[in-house]
């Protein structure tokens, strides 16, 4: 799966209010402007002012105030003298009586709304109030509409993906795939969610191969046991029948005797096997610090011995770096040599040993000049049961017991043919460099 960038909810939901804010702050200015452009168009501002003239007479004694009407156009309505009380007295004609030291003040004169007729009135009022409740109109809708996208977008797609998985997992369904697209918390947590499904979903294949070996098993036990109990039967039924002929000697008694011990052996030898089966699957790890090179060419020399010892000549390779990794020293042995006396009971002079490091992976491969597997074990290389011992004394536990070693070590172990006839084993560990 497509690894998720890295984002975050936090700065997303930041960027959707923030636009969302400066969304309903335009859009209530425009509207404010707009509202106060159409009152203007109602009741225009007026185009008079008033000057406003407080000056005191020559003696210093007097006061008296003036009230003056412009247009602001520049033109003048007569002059009304005002006393210190604001109350208009007679007009005067002649504005050359003001005299001595004056102060000027000019106020606007408001349009009052008394002046519009109901219609205009009605109107005006009703942008005034627009103008106040747009704008939190405006907000309100904003926030809703904002929460609403966000759940949408960024929320919903994750919640809906997680919710179809759960239900998937609790109906036992491992066979689907939890993807979502998203940048952020939530698609880290759909992608740890799928990490989570398909390691149920291996833990659950591995458990049904173990389920299915197991009934390979038992079932190749099974038909194993006939062939023993067969014999046992057919040597006894014969005992009966010459001692009732009166033709059993000492020397048929004795042969018959003989037959049945070797087949009790064998029979023993099957039940060894299975006990030896379930020990080997409670064997637990232990995963210490090795070496390496060093640990291998070790194991490689303990090999050699057990190929002097037969006659044999073997080759060793190790291809690999120096490095601490983390692994199992008993397992990995156990399944060499169990792998390596297989090859050093069919070769006929040689035996190949290779070693290497690929990534985290310990790979070793044990090949021989023997006659090789053959069709029948190869189209069955992947059933925890083979063997080509005709005798039952061998019962290929060595492979299958590797094969349980190995997986319980992340790796496998697997069986194939030399182009030269000879059998190969390939085996994998998986390890952790230190």
């Amino acid at each position: 799966m497509e690894k998720v960038k890295t984002g975050s909810l936090k700065t997303e939901f930041s960027a959707a209010v923030t636009v969302t804010l400066l969304t309903v702050v335009l859009a209530s200015a425009v509207t404010v402007w707009g509202c106060w452009a159409a009152r203007r168009r109602i009741l225009p501002e007026p185009d008079k002012v008033a000057l406003i003239i407080e000056r005191t007479s020559a003696d210093g004694k007097e006061h008296q105030g003036s009230y003056v009407e412009l247009t602001l156009d520049g033109g003048a309505e007569p002059v009304v003298w005002m006393s210190n009380e604001r109350k208009k007295p007679d007009m005067i004609d002649e504005p050359g009586l003001l005299v001595g030291e004056a102060d000027f003040s000019v106020e606007s004169i408001e349009a009052g709304v008394s002046q519009l007729d109901p219609g205009e009135r009605a109107a005006y009022t009703a942008l005034g109030v627009l103008m106040g409740a747009l704008p939190v109109a405006y907000a309100i809708v904003g926030v809703l509409l904002c929460a609403l996208r966000f759940y949408r977008k960024k929320l919903a797609p994750a919640i809906t993906v997680l919710d179809e998985a759960t239900r998937h997992i609790s109906g036992q369904d491992l066979d689907f795939s939890v993807e979502c697209g998203l940048n952020n918390e939530l698609g880290r947590l759909c992608t740890s969610f799928e990490e989570m499904r398909k390691a149920l979903y291996d833990n659950n294949l591995k458990l049904w191969r173990g389920m299915e070996e197991r009934r390979t098993m038992q079932a190749s036990v099974a038909h194993d046991l006939r062939n023993p109990l067969a014999i046992m039967a057919g040597i006894v039924e014969r005992l009966r029948e010459s001692a009732a002929s009166g033709t059993l000697t000492d020397g048929k008694l004795s042969e018959s005797l003989a037959n049945l011990a070797s087949t009790v052996s064998r029979m023993e030898n099957y039940t060894d096997y299975i006990r030896d089966l379930d020990a080997i699957e409670d064997t637990e790890m232990n995963v210490t610090e090795a070496e390496l090179p060093d640990f291998l060419r070790e194991a490689a020399g303990d090999m050699g011995v057990l190929a002097e010892a037969r006659g044999l000549e073997m080759t060793a390779s190790c291809g690999v770096p120096e490095r601490k990794v983390g692994l199992d020293r008993e397992i990995f042995y156990r399944v060499l040599e169990n792998v390596f006396s297989n090859a050093v009971r069919y070769a006929r002079s040689h035996i190949d040993l290779a070693f290497a490091l690929r990534g985290g992976t310990l790979w070793a491969r044990v090949s021989d000049d023997g006659p090789g597997f053959s069709t029948e074990i190869l189209k069955r290389k992947q059933s925890l049961y083979y063997t080509e011992d005709p005798t039952g004394q061998h019962m290929g536990l060595g492979l299958a017991t590797g094969r349980i070693l190995c997986a319980k070590h992340g790796g496998a172990l697997r069986l194939s043919n030399t182009p030269g006839g000879g059998a190969s084993v390939e085996i994998t560990f998986a390890v952790k460099n230190i």
